[in-house]
């Protein structure tokens, strides 16, 4: 399997980032969370459109860092990409301190 990482220089983005997108590209978002794994096919389905229109929606999302594009043999699919939550950087002692 390849991974592509989102063409979007910064850093990809963490799930609360998603509050911040307009409403269908959340809901595109959320739904594709749920499924974990989609292709094309299954994107233009669900949004009940053309693959070219699907295709558009899946590459705004990569761009945005969203999503990630995966070659599985030849087979693409798109699956969520977020990034985990930063670690504190409060030493373990401090916490136990506390």
């Amino acid at each position: 399997m390849n991974y592509q990482e989102p063409n979007q220089p910064s850093p990809q983005n963490i799930q609360l980032d998603i509050l911040d997108l307009p409403d269908e590209q959340r809901q595109l978002l959320n739904w594709i969370t749920r499924q974990q794994k989609v292709n094309l096919s299954e994107v233009a389905s669900h949004l009940n459109t053309t693959e070219e229109l699907a295709q558009q929606h899946l590459h705004t999302l990569i761009t945005q860092g969203f999503i990630q594009r995966l070659d599985d043999s030849g087979l693409i699919y798109y699956q969520p990409y977020f990034r985990e939550k930063k670690k504190s950087k409060l030493s373990q002692n401090i916490w136990d301190k506390l």
